[in-house]
Protein backbone atom coordinates (compact mmCIF):
# COMPACT_ATOMS: atom_id res chain seq x y z
CA UNK A 1 0.00 0.00 0.00
CA UNK A 2 2.41 2.30 1.10
CA UNK A 3 4.68 1.78 -2.70
CA UNK A 4 1.46 2.22 -4.09
CA UNK A 5 0.78 5.67 -2.87
CA UNK A 6 4.64 6.67 -3.23
CA UNK A 7 4.21 5.22 -7.30
CA UNK A 8 1.11 7.64 -7.72
CA UNK A 9 2.94 10.67 -5.84
CA UNK A 10 5.79 10.29 -8.18
CA UNK A 11 3.20 10.95 -11.16
CA UNK A 12 2.36 14.75 -10.07
CA UNK A 13 4.36 17.29 -8.80
CA UNK A 14 1.05 17.39 -5.65
CA UNK A 15 -2.03 15.98 -7.25
CA UNK A 16 -4.06 15.78 -10.73
CA UNK A 17 -6.35 18.47 -9.87
CA UNK A 18 -3.78 20.60 -8.27
CA UNK A 19 -1.65 20.14 -10.75
CA UNK A 20 -3.97 20.73 -13.63
CA UNK A 21 -4.91 24.52 -12.01
CA UNK A 22 -1.77 25.87 -10.97
CA UNK A 23 1.17 24.04 -13.42
CA UNK A 24 -0.31 23.25 -16.64
CA UNK A 25 -4.07 23.29 -18.45
CA UNK A 26 -5.97 25.31 -16.11
CA UNK A 27 -3.47 27.72 -15.97
CA UNK A 28 -4.21 28.46 -20.09
CA UNK A 29 -7.79 28.82 -18.75
CA UNK A 30 -6.22 31.60 -16.39
CA UNK A 31 -4.38 32.99 -19.00
CA UNK A 32 -7.73 33.56 -21.45
CA UNK A 33 -9.46 35.13 -18.09
CA UNK A 34 -6.82 37.69 -17.50
CA UNK A 35 -7.34 38.89 -20.88
CA UNK A 36 -10.29 39.79 -20.51
CA UNK A 37 -10.11 41.24 -17.04
CA UNK A 38 -7.49 43.55 -19.40
CA UNK A 39 -10.00 44.46 -22.16
CA UNK A 40 -12.53 45.66 -18.93
CA UNK A 41 -10.84 46.87 -16.11
CA UNK A 42 -6.84 47.38 -17.14
CA UNK A 43 -3.35 46.28 -15.85
CA UNK A 44 -2.62 47.99 -12.48
CA UNK A 45 -3.28 45.21 -10.03
CA UNK A 46 -1.22 42.57 -12.75
CA UNK A 47 1.43 45.01 -13.02
CA UNK A 48 1.75 44.49 -9.08
CA UNK A 49 1.83 41.22 -8.55
CA UNK A 50 4.18 40.91 -11.46
CA UNK A 51 6.82 42.56 -9.28
CA UNK A 52 6.12 40.68 -6.14
CA UNK A 53 5.91 37.35 -7.90
CA UNK A 54 9.15 37.95 -10.46
CA UNK A 55 10.92 38.70 -6.79
CA UNK A 56 9.52 35.68 -5.67
CA UNK A 57 10.56 33.43 -8.70
CA UNK A 58 14.23 34.61 -8.40
CA UNK A 59 14.25 34.00 -4.58
CA UNK A 60 12.84 30.12 -5.13
CA UNK A 61 15.88 29.42 -7.43
CA UNK A 62 18.17 30.36 -4.34
CA UNK A 63 16.19 28.38 -2.36
CA UNK A 64 16.92 25.33 -4.54
CA UNK A 65 20.93 26.07 -4.63
CA UNK A 66 21.13 26.20 -0.93
CA UNK A 67 18.78 23.20 -0.41
CA UNK A 68 20.74 21.02 -2.41
CA UNK A 69 24.00 22.63 -1.58
CA UNK A 70 24.97 23.18 -5.03
CA UNK A 71 27.67 25.86 -5.12
CA UNK A 72 29.70 22.75 -3.69
CA UNK A 73 28.69 20.13 -6.71
CA UNK A 74 28.60 22.66 -9.38
CA UNK A 75 30.43 25.45 -9.32
CA UNK A 76 31.29 26.68 -11.66
CA UNK A 77 27.76 26.65 -12.90
CA UNK A 78 26.07 28.24 -10.01
CA UNK A 79 28.88 30.53 -8.87
CA UNK A 80 31.60 30.72 -11.43
CA UNK A 81 28.92 32.05 -14.60
CA UNK A 82 26.76 33.86 -12.67
CA UNK A 83 29.47 36.32 -11.40
CA UNK A 84 31.19 36.32 -15.22
CA UNK A 85 26.98 37.64 -16.39
CA UNK A 86 27.20 40.15 -13.52
CA UNK A 87 30.35 41.58 -14.83
CA UNK A 88 29.53 41.40 -18.06
CA UNK A 89 26.55 43.79 -17.82
CA UNK A 90 27.70 46.30 -15.46
CA UNK A 91 30.58 46.64 -18.58
CA UNK A 92 27.90 46.82 -21.40
CA UNK A 93 25.59 49.56 -18.68
CA UNK A 94 28.44 51.34 -18.06
CA UNK A 95 29.47 51.54 -21.81
CA UNK A 96 25.77 53.26 -22.70
CA UNK A 97 24.48 49.22 -24.42
CA UNK A 98 20.75 49.60 -23.09
CA UNK A 99 19.27 48.49 -26.33
CA UNK A 100 21.95 45.53 -26.48
CA UNK A 101 20.57 44.96 -22.94
CA UNK A 102 16.69 45.09 -23.55
CA UNK A 103 16.87 43.09 -26.81
CA UNK A 104 19.17 40.11 -24.74
CA UNK A 105 16.31 40.39 -21.81
CA UNK A 106 13.45 40.06 -24.27
CA UNK A 107 15.01 37.30 -26.12
CA UNK A 108 16.39 35.48 -22.87
CA UNK A 109 12.64 35.72 -21.59
CA UNK A 110 11.50 34.30 -24.47
CA UNK A 111 14.04 31.27 -24.13
CA UNK A 112 13.56 31.11 -20.48
CA UNK A 113 9.80 30.76 -20.49
CA UNK A 114 9.99 28.16 -23.47
CA UNK A 115 12.90 26.09 -21.53
CA UNK A 116 10.39 26.01 -18.49
CA UNK A 117 7.40 24.65 -19.79
CA UNK A 118 9.55 22.18 -21.70
CA UNK A 119 11.21 21.41 -18.14
CA UNK A 120 7.76 20.67 -16.66
CA UNK A 121 6.62 18.95 -19.39
CA UNK A 122 9.22 16.50 -19.05
CA UNK A 123 9.10 16.19 -15.10
CA UNK A 124 5.49 14.28 -16.41
CA UNK A 125 6.80 12.45 -19.63
CA UNK A 126 9.25 10.98 -17.73
CA UNK A 127 6.68 10.11 -14.73
CA UNK A 128 4.88 8.18 -17.69
CA UNK A 129 8.28 6.81 -18.51
CA UNK A 130 9.50 8.82 -20.85
CA UNK A 131 8.79 9.46 -24.96
CA UNK A 132 6.36 6.96 -26.14
CA UNK A 133 7.89 6.86 -29.54
CA UNK A 134 10.25 8.65 -31.66
CA UNK A 135 7.37 10.08 -33.15
CA UNK A 136 6.25 11.85 -30.07
CA UNK A 137 9.60 13.13 -29.06
CA UNK A 138 9.78 14.73 -32.42
CA UNK A 139 6.40 16.30 -32.11
CA UNK A 140 6.27 17.24 -28.29
CA UNK A 141 9.77 18.87 -29.13
CA UNK A 142 8.48 20.81 -31.98
CA UNK A 143 5.29 21.37 -30.17
CA UNK A 144 7.51 23.37 -27.72
CA UNK A 145 10.35 24.84 -29.76
CA UNK A 146 7.72 26.09 -32.14
CA UNK A 147 5.87 28.05 -30.55
CA UNK A 148 8.36 29.86 -29.15
CA UNK A 149 10.13 30.79 -32.96
CA UNK A 150 6.85 31.90 -33.91
CA UNK A 151 6.01 34.36 -30.67
CA UNK A 152 9.29 35.26 -31.23
CA UNK A 153 9.43 36.78 -34.66
CA UNK A 154 5.25 37.62 -34.87
CA UNK A 155 6.90 40.07 -31.74
CA UNK A 156 9.44 41.07 -33.74
CA UNK A 157 7.44 42.20 -36.68
CA UNK A 158 4.46 43.67 -34.86
CA UNK A 159 6.08 45.67 -32.36
CA UNK A 160 9.77 45.76 -34.13
CA UNK A 161 10.75 49.15 -32.29
CA UNK A 162 9.92 48.77 -28.62
CA UNK A 163 10.09 45.65 -25.84
CA UNK A 164 8.24 46.69 -22.95
CA UNK A 165 8.57 50.44 -23.85
CA UNK A 166 12.28 50.12 -24.28
CA UNK A 167 14.03 50.46 -27.76
CA UNK A 168 15.51 47.08 -28.82
CA UNK A 169 16.94 45.21 -31.55
CA UNK A 170 14.31 43.45 -33.60
CA UNK A 171 15.42 40.66 -35.68
CA UNK A 172 12.26 41.61 -38.29
CA UNK A 173 11.58 38.88 -41.01
CA UNK A 174 8.79 40.16 -42.85
CA UNK A 175 5.42 39.28 -43.04
CA UNK A 176 6.03 36.47 -45.73
CA UNK A 177 8.42 34.51 -43.55
CA UNK A 178 6.44 35.27 -40.38
CA UNK A 179 3.19 34.15 -41.55
CA UNK A 180 4.79 30.63 -42.91
CA UNK A 181 6.29 29.65 -39.55
CA UNK A 182 2.81 30.60 -37.69
CA UNK A 183 1.51 28.09 -40.45
CA UNK A 184 3.87 25.64 -39.45
CA UNK A 185 3.95 26.06 -35.63
CA UNK A 186 0.01 26.28 -36.20
CA UNK A 187 0.35 22.52 -38.07
CA UNK A 188 3.05 21.03 -36.06
CA UNK A 189 0.70 21.64 -32.68
CA UNK A 190 -2.54 20.28 -34.67
CA UNK A 191 -0.52 17.16 -35.23
CA UNK A 192 0.68 16.40 -32.29
CA UNK A 193 -2.59 17.41 -30.17
CA UNK A 194 -3.99 15.11 -33.25
CA UNK A 195 -1.15 11.94 -31.88
CA UNK A 196 -1.98 12.64 -28.89
CA UNK A 197 -5.74 12.36 -28.61
CA UNK A 198 -5.33 9.37 -31.08
CA UNK A 199 -3.22 7.51 -28.32
CA UNK A 200 -5.27 8.20 -25.18
CA UNK A 201 -8.84 6.96 -26.93
CA UNK A 202 -8.13 4.17 -23.95
CA UNK A 203 -7.78 6.60 -21.49
CA UNK A 204 -6.55 4.82 -18.19
CA UNK A 205 -5.53 7.58 -15.78
CA UNK A 206 -3.33 9.32 -15.16
CA UNK A 207 -1.21 7.45 -17.84
CA UNK A 208 -3.05 6.62 -21.61
CA UNK A 209 -2.73 3.33 -22.69
CA UNK A 210 -1.12 0.92 -20.46
CA UNK A 211 -1.45 -2.15 -22.02
CA UNK A 212 -0.38 -1.53 -25.65
CA UNK A 213 2.86 -0.58 -24.28
CA UNK A 214 2.21 3.46 -24.82
CA UNK A 215 2.42 5.73 -21.92
CA UNK A 216 0.85 9.21 -22.37
CA UNK A 217 0.94 11.52 -19.09
CA UNK A 218 -1.98 14.16 -19.11
CA UNK A 219 0.26 16.38 -17.57
CA UNK A 220 2.26 16.67 -20.34
CA UNK A 221 -0.47 17.50 -22.69
CA UNK A 222 -1.74 20.01 -20.50
CA UNK A 223 1.26 22.24 -20.31
CA UNK A 224 1.91 21.84 -24.11
CA UNK A 225 -1.82 23.39 -24.50
CA UNK A 226 -0.73 26.34 -21.66
CA UNK A 227 2.34 26.88 -23.37
CA UNK A 228 1.11 27.23 -26.88
CA UNK A 229 -2.67 29.23 -25.17
CA UNK A 230 0.71 31.27 -23.44
CA UNK A 231 3.05 32.35 -26.21
CA UNK A 232 0.16 33.15 -28.55
CA UNK A 233 -1.80 35.54 -26.95
CA UNK A 234 1.13 37.14 -24.57
CA UNK A 235 3.21 37.87 -27.47
CA UNK A 236 1.02 38.58 -30.35
CA UNK A 237 -0.91 40.45 -28.72
CA UNK A 238 1.58 41.71 -26.32
CA UNK A 239 2.93 43.38 -29.16
CA UNK A 240 0.24 46.18 -29.18
CA UNK A 241 -0.60 45.88 -25.79
CA UNK A 242 2.09 45.10 -23.04
CA UNK A 243 -0.41 43.88 -20.34
CA UNK A 244 -0.47 40.43 -22.10
CA UNK A 245 3.31 40.12 -21.70
CA UNK A 246 2.52 41.09 -18.04
CA UNK A 247 0.10 38.00 -17.80
CA UNK A 248 2.43 35.54 -19.32
CA UNK A 249 5.03 36.69 -16.91
CA UNK A 250 2.44 36.07 -14.06
CA UNK A 251 1.81 32.40 -15.21
CA UNK A 252 5.13 31.56 -15.68
CA UNK A 253 5.94 32.81 -12.17
CA UNK A 254 3.08 30.93 -10.52
CA UNK A 255 4.21 27.77 -12.88
CA UNK A 256 8.33 28.50 -11.76
CA UNK A 257 7.00 28.83 -7.83
CA UNK A 258 4.64 25.78 -7.75
CA UNK A 259 7.17 23.45 -9.64
CA UNK A 260 9.98 24.91 -7.57
CA UNK A 261 8.13 24.39 -4.09
CA UNK A 262 6.99 20.55 -5.46
CA UNK A 263 10.05 19.54 -6.29
CA UNK A 264 11.37 21.42 -2.30
CA UNK A 265 9.11 19.31 -0.64
CA UNK A 266 9.92 16.08 -2.59
CA UNK A 267 13.43 16.65 -1.87
CA UNK A 268 12.91 16.98 1.62
CA UNK A 269 10.36 13.76 1.72
CA UNK A 270 12.93 11.60 -0.13
CA UNK A 271 15.31 12.18 2.61
CA UNK A 272 13.30 11.67 5.53
CA UNK A 273 12.34 7.85 3.20
CA UNK A 274 15.86 7.27 3.35
CA UNK A 275 16.67 7.99 6.73
CA UNK A 276 13.72 5.88 7.55
CA UNK A 277 14.89 3.06 5.01
CA UNK A 278 18.42 3.30 6.63
CA UNK A 279 16.87 2.89 10.52
CA UNK A 280 14.53 0.32 9.42
CA UNK A 281 17.08 -1.73 7.81
CA UNK A 282 19.28 -1.36 10.92
CA UNK A 283 16.29 -2.13 13.59
CA UNK A 284 14.52 -4.06 10.98
CA UNK A 285 11.15 -2.33 11.65
CA UNK A 286 9.64 0.61 9.90
CA UNK A 287 8.70 3.81 11.54
CA UNK A 288 4.56 4.19 9.89
CA UNK A 289 4.63 7.31 12.80
CA UNK A 290 7.47 8.63 10.88
CA UNK A 291 5.77 8.02 7.68
CA UNK A 292 2.72 9.99 8.61
CA UNK A 293 4.13 12.57 10.10
CA UNK A 294 5.62 13.26 6.76
CA UNK A 295 2.73 14.14 4.83
CA UNK A 296 1.31 16.30 8.23
CA UNK A 297 -0.44 19.81 7.75
CA UNK A 298 2.57 20.80 10.74
CA UNK A 299 5.58 19.22 8.44
CA UNK A 300 3.79 21.05 5.12
CA UNK A 301 3.33 24.25 7.25
CA UNK A 302 6.88 24.18 8.31
CA UNK A 303 8.49 22.91 5.51
CA UNK A 304 6.37 26.22 2.99
CA UNK A 305 7.70 28.48 6.22
CA UNK A 306 11.52 27.33 5.10
CA UNK A 307 10.73 27.86 1.69
CA UNK A 308 9.26 31.36 1.24
CA UNK A 309 12.34 32.58 3.47
CA UNK A 310 14.77 33.24 -0.26
CA UNK A 311 11.56 34.60 -1.77
CA UNK A 312 11.01 37.26 0.95
CA UNK A 313 14.82 38.03 0.73
CA UNK A 314 14.56 39.02 -2.67
CA UNK A 315 11.50 40.59 -2.64
CA UNK A 316 13.15 43.12 0.46
CA UNK A 317 15.88 43.39 -1.64
CA UNK A 318 14.18 44.33 -4.84
CA UNK A 319 11.98 47.23 -3.12
CA UNK A 320 15.11 48.12 -0.86
CA UNK A 321 16.91 48.85 -4.13
CA UNK A 322 13.85 50.66 -5.52
CA UNK A 323 13.94 52.88 -2.70
CA UNK A 324 17.48 53.76 -2.15
CA UNK A 325 17.73 54.43 -6.07
CA UNK A 326 21.15 54.40 -5.76
CA UNK A 327 22.75 54.20 -9.82
CA UNK A 328 25.29 51.58 -9.29
CA UNK A 329 22.61 49.11 -7.88
CA UNK A 330 20.37 49.73 -11.58
CA UNK A 331 22.52 47.25 -13.68
CA UNK A 332 22.67 44.74 -11.03
CA UNK A 333 19.03 44.29 -11.54
CA UNK A 334 19.38 43.14 -14.76
CA UNK A 335 22.24 41.06 -14.40
CA UNK A 336 20.49 39.32 -11.35
CA UNK A 337 17.43 38.52 -13.97
CA UNK A 338 20.46 37.38 -16.46
CA UNK A 339 22.13 34.86 -14.05
CA UNK A 340 18.47 33.36 -12.94
CA UNK A 341 17.75 32.80 -16.31
CA UNK A 342 21.32 30.98 -16.56
CA UNK A 343 20.26 28.80 -13.04
CA UNK A 344 17.31 27.65 -13.60
CA UNK A 345 18.53 26.57 -16.86
CA UNK A 346 20.77 24.49 -15.14
CA UNK A 347 19.67 23.73 -11.75
CA UNK A 348 16.63 21.78 -12.78
CA UNK A 349 18.59 19.97 -15.68
CA UNK A 350 18.70 15.50 -14.91
CA UNK A 351 22.74 16.07 -14.22
CA UNK A 352 21.67 18.69 -11.49
CA UNK A 353 19.17 17.01 -9.77
CA UNK A 354 20.97 13.66 -9.87
CA UNK A 355 23.62 14.95 -7.72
Amino acid sequence: MATHISSEQRLWLFSRRVDFWLASGGAAAALIAAALVIFWHGDREIDALDFVLSEFHLGSTYHAVLQRRLWRRLPFDVLLVPLVIVAITYALSLNGQTILLTSIAMYGAIWHRGRQTLGVARFYQRAAGGPASPAHHRLFQGAIYLPMVAAFLAYCHLAPLGYEGEPYLALNLGAEVTSIVLIATAAWVIAYLAWTFCQRRNRHLPIASRNSGIQLHAGELWVVLAHVVGFGSGYVLGASNISFLLVLAVHHEVQYLYFAYAMSRRAVRDQKATKNETKRAISGSYDTALSNREGGFRSELNHAACFVVWPVIGLGGAVGGSWLALAWLAPLGIGGLFCHYWLDGRIWTRRALAT
